[in-house]
């Protein structure tokens, strides 16, 4: 689209940030422009001689730090984010990349120029309302260090390296033979019964000695390891602190209301469609302008003449403009045309267009009462904003030296929070911030006593704490964990008087009796499980586990178990029968989705090793900042 359309539209470093690294991920998950940028040249690595600069590494780890936090949000955990924790993995994923490429160059896999423009137009980061901008595309590549001629090469390395790894994973198969096992197994179904005798019953009147549950502790001291702990009082700070104690007025809704209807007379839209000629001579000027005095059909032109890769596909409809979206002479020149009129050229900074005005229209003002609501909330969040601001640049000088954070609150007037005592990993809500946690646990904090820095988590979110309360790492004392101990001597008990009952209920079993009349006898339920297949959830997922792992019973037989599952019950089974899966009962479609999920596996597993293959058979020198 134009060039210099959309200028005024806010946030475009954070859309590229966010979209434009997500563009070309290939074969591994941080793969891309590597090896043909410019800028910051300094090699960090050289693969078969390609370089790899400190840019592209530095853009690499960018890219990876924003996954890790998109997927963790606040809570991620500083250190795994930090230059030192990602620099290594990163690279060697870049060296990884580089080779690969190189292999794809090598193989004579090309993309053309057509397949390679799509690609880039498609890319939402460079989309205004699902259509590609000029600008915007240009105006990041600039940012992120590009040329729009070096970028297209990037991303047709980047585009034959995803076709030879295509390729290799394309030509992968898988056998008949090699379904057929893998139905048998993840498809067997085994047919059994059971009882589970349970350990609660025998729980109440299950003692334990004072002596046992010493015994145990001294025993069992690395299971009851507390690690370093600390206690807080925190100020937090965000504008919904402030949004729920204000009051907005009437008066105020009904100005707002007023200015937004004084500046109301402006919303008139129109709908435009061009003809871009980026670098036109007179002669196809010329040209173009005879077919529209002839008549012809302007969207027809637009296909064949323009050279706006996102709007010559639609006839150069280019949608509504309220008279700030195109260059100043674009829309001065839309104004001027009545309905279904054609100017004549128009000179921008994109180039010379003839412009044509498709639609006006004319949107009626919305009342005050279907505004009143959003105005409200809308001056009720600026007016906490500034609240939140005015707070955050106090907060600082007031938290300073402070013995307790109770005045800087009150003067502030938000709540102090505090917590209970919690660990580097089981802290909860803003206390699970990797920032918080390592000011909560820094020396100066923690030792020292000091209050922390604020916090800044983001740019409406600010956190400044002190440390109340402090356990350094050690063993838990039998007082606070002897409740635990008991339980599970208690249990241990129980189960080992379980298991007496049930191996001679086994030995019964053994013996030719019947098991339903045997759980009866001992008042148990007989579960019967036929046609199972592995998996369940629970104690059922500890039974079927067993069932499966027994050998296959000899016809007309029953192979038996007895054993326990993790909470003390003890568990009689009869496996009565195995069948492996059958790849000949399985549907046509479903035995297709099979081989082509093994194919694809296999497809992994060989592109996997030719990766192997190729990094160790390359030459890799690292720069002496990196060996």
């Amino acid at each position: 689209m134009l060039q210099s359309m959309r200028d005024n539209l806010k946030g475009t470093a954070a859309i590229i940030v966010a979209a434009f690294f997500g563009f070309i991920m290939v074969i591994g998950g941080i793969d891309f422009f590597t090896g043909a940028s410019g800028g910051a040249a300094d090699a960090v690595a050289e693969v078969n001689g390609e370089k790899i600069t400190n840019m592209d590494l530095q853009r690499a780890i960018q890219n990876r730090r924003s996954m890790i936090m998109s997927q963790y949000g606040e809570n991620v955990p500083a250190d795994m984010i930090s230059d030192e924790q990602l620099r290594e993995p990163v690279l060697r994923q870049l060296i990884s990349t580089a080779v690969m490429r190189q292999a794809a160059q090598e193989s004579g896999m090309v993309m053309s120029t057509a397949a390679v423009n799509k690609a880039i137009t498609d890319i939402q980061a460079f989309q205004v309302d699902g259509t590609f901008n000029t600008q915007l595309y240009r105006d990041a590549l600039r940012r992120m260090g590009y040329s729009t001629a070096s970028f297209p090469q990037i991303v047709e390395g980047d585009m034959s390296l995803q076709q030879y790894a295509d390729s290799v994973t394309g030509s992968a198969f898988t056998t008949k033979v090699d379904a057929e096992q893998v139905v048998a197994a993840s498809m067997e179904e085994r047919d059994f019964s059971y009882v589970v005798l349970p350990v609660q019953e025998l729980l109440a009147s299950t003692e334990v000695s004072e002596a046992e549950v010493e015994q145990y502790y001294q025993e069992n001291q690395s299971q009851y390891q507390r690690p370093e702990q600390v206690a807080v009082e925190y100020i937090e700070l965000t504008p919904k602190v402030f949004a729920s104690n204000i009051d907005i007025s009437d008066e105020d809704v009904r100005a707002q209301y007023d200015l937004e209807l004084a500046n109301f007379g402006s919303d008139l839209r129109r709908r435009a469609a061009h003809i871009l000629l980026e670098e036109a001579d007179q002669e196809k000027l010329d040209e173009i302008q005879a077919k529209l005095d002839a008549g012809e059909d302007f969207s027809e032109l637009a296909k064949s003449y323009s050279e706006d890769l996102g709007s010559r596909d639609e006839g150069g409809d280019l949608g509504f403009t309220t008279g700030d979206v195109f260059p100043q002479a674009f829309e001065e020149a839309l104004a001027s045309l009545e309905v279904g009129q054609v100017s004549s050229p128009v000179t921008t900074d994109s180039g010379t267009h003839f412009i044509k005005l498709l639609e006006v229209e004319e949107s009626e003002p919305p009342t005050f009462e279907e505004r009143k609501v959003a105005i409200e909330n809308q001056l009720r969040t600026a007016a906490a904003e500034r609240e939140f601001l005015d707070a955050l640049s106090r907060l600082a000088d007031l938290a300073y030296n402070a013995e307790s954070l109770s005045g800087p609150a009150e003067e502030l007037g938000v709540p102090l929070q505090t917590s209970g005592l919690f660990s580097r990993s089981n802290g909860s809500g803003v206390l699970a911030n990797g920032q918080v946690v390592e000011a909560a646990f820094s020396p100066e904090v923690m030792e020292d006593g000091n209050t922390s820095d604020v916090l800044n988590l983001n740019n409406e979110h600010s956190v400044v704490l002190r440390v109340t309360e402090s356990k350094p790492a050690g063993t838990y004392p039998l007082e606070e964990v002897r409740e635990q101990i008991v339980e599970v001597l208690k249990r241990d008990k129980a189960s080992e008087q379980l298991a007496k009952k049930a191996e001679s209920m086994k030995e019964n079993l053994a013996s030719g009796n019947d098991f339903a009349e045997l759980a009866e006898e001992q008042g148990l339920t007989l579960e019967t499980s036929d046609k199972t297949r592995r998996g369940g959830f629970g104690e059922r997922a500890e039974i079927n586990s067993k069932a499966f792992s027994l050998p296959a019973p000899a016809s007309g037989s029953e192979e038996l178990a007895v054993f326990s599952v993790s909470s003390g019950n003890q568990v009689v089974l009869a496996l009565r029968d195995v069948r492996p899966g059958d790849l000949s009962q399985q549907s046509k479609e479903q035995r297709q989705a099979l081989m082509q999920q093994l194919a694809s596996v296999n497809g992994g597993a060989e592109l996997a090793a030719i990766r192997r293959y190729l990094s160790d058979q390359a030459k890799v020198e690292l720069s002496s900042t990196e060996e």
